[in-house]
């Protein structure tokens, strides 16, 4: 059976293997400080295929100095950066760590992604983010499916007084594929 946003979140408690710290992360991301956007995976089980991650979407975020000034709102772009990454910890956690060094060094590559954006991200709010695993060849690629509401929002799929109702913030589908750092160079790397 394929897991939805609502299994991994609220359902799946009882089959996960526990959480992963964000300094734990950085075994799975090259990304950094500020680059870094996964704050920590609240539960995960990569038998199954699946993640449960959280983002607190801070005011002092440097993408709010100019987005936007009368009403800040959370960069969709920021928010598929932080989607894929989350994409990556569940590629390299169920299949293998990256290998080699210099131009033989391999790397994680977003071959496709499809996303829909729903309502706006506001400073303040925590993310509960689901990943899971639709498809994938073997350790060369993943494809995966996932959606990020924002905590509280009791506006999904319930009108507000204008009679209104909210999709999440992003759902989507992602693949991706290892590749050779060599196959980049030429590119500036």
């Amino acid at each position: 059976m394929t897991p939805c946003f609502e299994d991994i979140v609220r359902r799946y408690d009882e089959i996960s293997h526990g959480p992963i710290a964000h300094t734990a992360l950085k075994r799975y991301l090259r990304h950094r400080h500020p680059m870094i956007g996964v704050d920590q995976v609240l539960k995960h089980n990569f038998d199954d295929g699946w993640l449960h991650a959280v983002r607190a979407v801070s005011s002092s975020h440097p993408a709010f100095e100019g987005h936007f000034e009368d009403a800040a709102i959370y960069p969709g772009t920021s928010l598929a950066q932080d989607i894929i990454q989350l994409g990556i910890v569940l590629f390299l956690g169920t299949t293998r760590p990256l290998e080699g060094e210099g131009p033989q060094q391999e790397m994680t590559a977003v071959a496709s992604m499809k996303l829909e954006m729903g309502h706006p991200v506001p400073p303040g709010s925590l993310i509960d983010i689901a990943v899971w695993r639709t498809d994938g060849k073997g350790a060369h690629a993943i494809g995966f499916d996932f959606e990020a509401r924002v905590r509280g929002f009791d506006m999904y799929g319930k009108p507000n007084r204008y009679g209104l109702t909210f999709r999440p913030a992003m759902t989507g589908h992602a693949e991706l594929i290892r590749v050779k750092r060599k196959v980049y160079d030429g590119i500036g790397f």
